[in-house]
């Protein structure tokens, strides 16, 4: 996390985390692979304490909308954790030469229930953006399916 987000990472804040591959390709297209890094995330979440409103695995990148729980730092925890293991642990056979993840991630402090609903919106219609699929809910890797359809999922989601 940036240095100046610290003074924004209190209790109740909600942060708009965005980490982008080495490279842009299809890293994340194999289900396996998929599932575990989503799998690896909702443990760090767990871990750190940190509630999600929303998510997408994108082929290149993955964004997700936190809400903090503490007063402590826990975004930057969770991110740098979850980004460590996986670069150590799921490496496409595509792109062996390559780290997985750029070293920096984007974290945006949300002002409020408005900014977050519109940030969830984009998130969700990304992959139809992307020409993915034609309804959010048809995408596999996201939290689309839980909040549309009422779904379980891979990660466990806060209701904004």
């Amino acid at each position: 996390m940036l240095q100046r987000h610290n003074k924004l990472a209190f209790s109740g804040s909600i942060h708009f985390v965005t980490t982008v591959t080495s490279v842009r390709g299809n890293w994340f297209v194999e289900t396996l692979l998929c599932q575990q890094l989503l799998e690896l995330f909702e443990g760090y979440r767990v871990q750190t304490g940190i509630d999600c409103l929303g998510y997408v695995l994108m082929p290149d990148h993955l964004h997700a909308l936190l809400h903090q729980t503490t007063d402590e730092p826990v975004v930057s925890k969770m991110m740098n954790g979850f980004k460590s293991v996986s670069s150590r642990n799921y490496r496409p056979t595509d792109y062996p030469q390559h780290n997985l993840w750029r070293q920096h991630f984007d974290d945006v402090p949300i002002p409020g229930r408005d900014a977050a609903v519109t940030r969830l919106e984009y998130m969700l219609n990304n992959p139809i953006r992307k020409a993915l699929v034609e309804k959010p809910e048809d995408y596999l890797w996201s939290s689309a399916r839980q909040l549309l359809l009422g779904e379980s999922g891979i990660v466990t989601l806060m209701q904004i």
